[in-house]
């Protein structure tokens, strides 16, 4: 498949979002995010998200000004690679 780079863009936002209310819905309030998408992760903390066209990142936005601890940060693509790779691995052996 391709994809642009907003559609790519959206998309981890998208999934951050749904992260994000499904931890609040569970009743979490104390949350540590992580994402490989830097750019993504500056809009949000410089707070630049409130006035974005993507919907995703107003409702982001949104969701870290309610009552709860959340600590967003950056980490390296390949970091992420290794916890994908953990993920499946896992899924794998329990079947």
């Amino acid at each position: 498949m391709v994809l642009g780079k907003d559609e790519v863009f959206r998309i981890k936002a998208r999934s951050m979002l749904e992260g994000l209310r499904l931890l609040w819905d569970k009743g979490y309030r104390q949350v540590e995010l992580e994402c490989d998408n830097a750019i993504l992760v500056k809009i949000i903390l410089v707070r630049e998200a409130f006035d974005s066209h993507f919907m995703e990142l107003r409702a982001i936005h949104k969701l870290i000004q309610r009552n709860w601890r959340i600590r967003i940060r950056h980490i390296p693509r390949a970091h992420n690679a290794i916890a994908d790779f953990m993920a499946k691995h896992a899924l794998q052996v329990s079947q």
